[in-house]
């Protein structure tokens, strides 16, 4: 018996140390940029919440996000739709009656659904802030904080799923102290959206303001 009870401590501690050891920044990033590799769209069902810095406002929204490499995104919500096609950035807003057109920009320093969805931003210091055990499996929580101190953003946090390397949830701070939290409640990869999904064909009777 005590030779059981022995065995038994060895194995867990040895798991427990093996455990701790694997969960680092290079061993989750590898796993996350493997993930991501095998990813070339996603269709994502979320919730957002954001809470506004300077007043006492919230507001919650969901929509869906659908994501196809490379730099092609649709965001649609209740209000508003938001489309990009990696040259044209199409923004439609339902309550202006108006859309307005104009070049696709690259811009480091602000968030791009790509670059969490299908990627991880190399602009970003990583760190791991904690995990925890889910029904799902383990959740494992990063904060990014970006390497230029110039950017729109002050942090970001992320939760992963291990159980396939999924993201679960993403916690947005900027310089405006507005936090905006988005959930994912369903996502569904490698669907083949079809490329006419990330071009936006404005309604009849809309405003267009090309700023192109």
């Amino acid at each position: 018996m005590k030779t059981i009870l022995l065995f038994s401590i060895i194995f867990i501690t040895a798991c427990s140390v093996a455990q701790e050891k694997e969960l680092t920044v290079s061993w989750v990033t590898e796993n996350l940029q493997h993930r991501y590799e095998m990813i070339d769209d996603a269709c994502v069902q979320f919730e957002q919440h954001v809470k506004f810095g300077f007043s006492s406002a919230e507001q919650d929204v969901s929509g869906t996000l659908m994501v196809k490499k490379p730099n092609r995104y649709r965001i649609e919500t209740e209000n508003q739709t938001i489309v990009t096609n990696g040259t044209t950035v199409w923004m439609y807003s339902k309550n202006n009656n108006q859309v307005m057109i104009d070049k696709y920009k690259e811009n480091g320093n602000l968030l791009s659904p790509e670059k969490f969805m299908l990627n991880l931003p190399a602009d970003y210091n990583i760190t791991i802030v904690g995990s925890e055990n889910s029904p799902q499996g383990l959740l494992i929580h990063l904060k990014l904080i970006p390497k230029d101190d110039r950017s729109f953003l002050k942090y970001v946090n992320l939760t992963v799923e291990e159980q396939g390397w999924m993201l679960r949830k993403i916690t947005i701070l900027d310089i405006n102290e507005t936090e905006t939290t988005y959930k994912v409640k369903e996502i569904k990869l490698n669907t083949n959206l079809k490329d006419k999904t990330f071009v936006f064909d404005a309604p009849e009777r809309v405003d267009v303001v090309d700023l192109r």
